[in-house]
């Protein structure tokens, strides 16, 4: 299994754990069809100065030294519904699917949402056809809605309470 961190702030992010995520997100897109990598450094970087331990969080799961696998939880920006949370960027390199590191991941994750930043509510979309949803239902997610986006269907879900 691999180790979990987490990241509250942008200093916190060494440089390689940063070219460790571009890395795995080159990697994950480049198995799954996604943005190049000229793209992905610069979103990346934007979602780094967001961290902040109220606001925005971003989770590494690490073997050894190398970066397997991300994700983000955010508290949502709506002053009337910042008990609500989104998850966003779960990410597994294609080299270690299938051995629990996204579930660690989420696992961790909605716990930090719970324990530590107050959520009830968190909320995530993901991209219909790849069996994704079944994967989130197993850990106590909803479907609330699908719609059509860029030639494919994408599914909001849900988990409340946390």
């Amino acid at each position: 299994m691999p180790d979990l961190i987490q990241l509250t702030d942008r200093s916190d992010v060494t440089a390689p754990l940063r070219r460790g995520l571009i890395n795995c997100w080159t990697d994950v897109a480049r198995h799954d069809g996604g943005p190049s990598r000229k793209n992905i450094a610069p979103v990346l970087d934007t979602l780094l100065t967001r961290l902040h331990p109220e606001r925005e969080r971003l989770f590494a799961a690490l073997s050894g030294a190398a970066l397997v696998g991300w994700a983000t939880l955010a508290r949502d920006d709506n002053p009337l519904i910042d008990h609500w949370g989104r998850v966003c960027y779960l990410q597994t390199h294609p080299s270690y699917r299938k051995r629990g590191v996204a579930t660690a991941l989420m696992r961790r994750l909605q716990r930090t949402a719970r324990e530590q930043m107050g959520l009830e509510r968190l909320q995530l979309a993901t991209c219909g056809g790849h069996g994704l949803e079944n994967f989130y239902d197993r850990l106590g997610w909803h479907e609330t809605g699908r719609w059509p986006r860029d030639g494919h269907e994408e599914v909001l879900m849900v988990m409340a309470p946390l």
